[in-house]
């Protein structure tokens, strides 16, 4: 949490070469392998510097170690002052250490937040006496030194807090866990929001505009819970845009959310970063365990984020619709933990029709498409694994000619969030490599696979070029009355049999 407050800070503006330092380090000391922090590697590793780098002839590394003392110096003595946990690079050595920054809260007495939050075990202090003895030899009181009294509060607490998820687990209980802090949103909460609202959750800068277009707000409507960011090291899989989900607000929290009148789908947006394997805190399925309720009705009971994903670090997303707001007209969400803080990392609210939700498009490709009757495909999101192509060939038969201009290929699939309900399923293919000139490669026998929507085979031994009656000649491929699984995801799996499955694009229509 203290790098990514550090590199949130501005403090490497215009020196990226300070910033690839700051992380390398960094890493490596999370990683267990500070051992491996040498002036060599670092050369290397961080400043770009070839096999041959001799650190008798140059000093770059030396030179960007004191830059770094300084500018990490100039931030704790600023901005950083009042930070949990300071980060020190000591002179002549070029490992960081995490020193806890004895401070006592004006609140309640006890030590910020932040340091429960460092889980590294190894924090380092400052060289300090033998306890008996003062700097200049004199003996002293055996009494508690500051850092060892908060390490020994903090191994309390987590005593405490697995006796607590014991009791919780068997009882099935919520039972609120303090919050880390109590934040209360201050702004106008009576003027409906707009019939497209998408809001970033634990986020306070200026609005972020994805790449589909879509405008996110800062987190607003809240009270209680924390905002926290997400490390930048994380790469959450299956989101719309990898610089999207960058907060959380996590603890106990509820939204206030004033609407207009009439039918609402929600989207709630989930990544955990912080439980799973490879995650700061490790564990992983209940681990962390939530209700969440919308208008007083239980919505999520026992919402385990990370099952439901089926792996850390990938979004996951819930689709409610028929939803409208309460009698006071407002939408209220509300976040209770069980066995760790809640979170949420983004809400999307839109006006939709009653009974359906709006139809989920996407074509394999970067940027959103507009076809022919106004209709809006989504650049690629939802995927997990394959490769996007960009392809130059012109598909000849269809009607709407750009959605064929890029693919997905490989071994691959698609876990498409919906509300419960039928769907009709419309897969579009084109084959535009097999067959054509760039391949060098017959059409026939060449690329052969398998699709499945949520374990259910949708085509078996499927050629696209057969289907087709060629290459650069398009397909649609309808499937009716799918239905959403038990997490609220149509998962589609493209499974190659011979060569790489493929496909150009996808529409999901709600039908019921």
């Amino acid at each position: 949490m203290e790098v990514d407050l550090v590199l949130r800070s501005g403090i490497f503006e215009k020196a990226p070469r300070l910033e690839k330092f700051f992380l390398y380090i960094c890493r490596l000391h999370f990683e267990g392998r500070a051992d491996e922090i040498k002036e060599y590697s670092i050369a290397l590793e961080a400043l770009g510097r070839s096999e041959d780098f001799d650190p008798k002839k140059d000093s770059i590394v030396r030179v960007e170690a004191h830059r770094l003392r300084k500018r990490l110096e100039e931030y704790y003595r600023a901005a950083g002052s009042n930070d949990a946990v300071h980060i020190v690079i000591p002179n002549g050595q070029y490992r960081p250490q995490f020193v806890l920054h004895n401070r006592v809260s004006d609140t309640d007495g006890l030590a910020p937040t932040g340091i429960v939050a460092v889980s590294e075990p190894a924090i380092r202090e400052p060289i300090q006496p033998a306890i008996g003895s003062t700097a200049d030899g004199h003996a002293r009181s055996p009494a508690w030194s500051g850092s060892w009294r908060w390490l020994i509060l903090l191994a309390v607490l987590i005593s405490a807090s697995a006796l607590a998820y014991t009791w919780r687990i068997a009882s099935g209980k919520t039972v609120p866990l303090p919050a880390l802090e109590n934040e209360k949103w201050s702004g106008p909460s009576s003027e409906p929001v707009a019939e497209e609202f998408r809001m970033l959750t634990g986020y306070h800068g200026p609005e972020f505009t994805d790449r589909q277009g879509h405008a996110w707000s800062a987190d607003a409507y809240f009270t209680g819970g924390t905002s926290k960011p997400i490390g930048t090291e994380h790469f959450i899989q299956g989101q719309p845009d990898p610089h999207l989900l960058r907060t959380q607000r996590s603890g106990q929290f509820q939204y206030d959310i004033p609407l207009r009148q009439g039918s609402h789908e929600v989207h709630l947006y989930f990544a955990e970063t912080e439980y799973g394997q490879g995650n700061p805190l490790g564990g992983g399925e209940a681990s962390r365990i939530f209700h969440v309720s919308v208008n007083g009705t239980p919505t999520l009971a026992m919402f385990d984020p990370l099952a439901s994903a089926g792996a850390p670090n990938r979004l996951h997303q819930r689709v409610l619709k028929d939803v409208v707001p309460a009698a006071d007209g407002k939408l209220h969400i509300r976040f209770d933990p069980v066995t760790a803080p809640a979170f949420l990392n983004a809400i999307e609210i839109v006006r939709s029709l009653p009974g359906r939700i709006h139809p989920v498009r996407i074509v394999t490709q970067n940027s959103p498409v507009t076809d022919s009757e106004g209709r809006f495909w989504a650049a690629d999101e939802f995927f997990c694994g394959g490769v996007q192509a960009f392809r130059h060939n012109i598909v000849i038969n269809p009607r709407e000619k750009a959605l064929y201009q890029g693919e997905r290929y490989g071994n691959f699939s698609y876990r498409i969030p919906l509300a419960a309900g039928e769907y009709r399923v419309t897969l579009h293919f084109a084959e535009t490599w097999f067959g054509t000139p760039e391949s060098k490669q017959p059409a026939m026998d060449s690329r052969i696979f398998d699709v499945f929507a949520n374990g259910i085979s949708l085509l078996r031994n499927y050629q696209i070029v057969e289907d087709a009656e060629g290459p650069n000649r398009s397909v649609e491929k309808v499937f009716e009355k799918l239905s959403p699984n038990a997490q609220g995801e149509l998962i589609l799996e493209f499974v190659p049999v011979k060569n790489y499955a493929e496909i150009n694009a996808i529409e999901v229509v709600e039908t019921n």
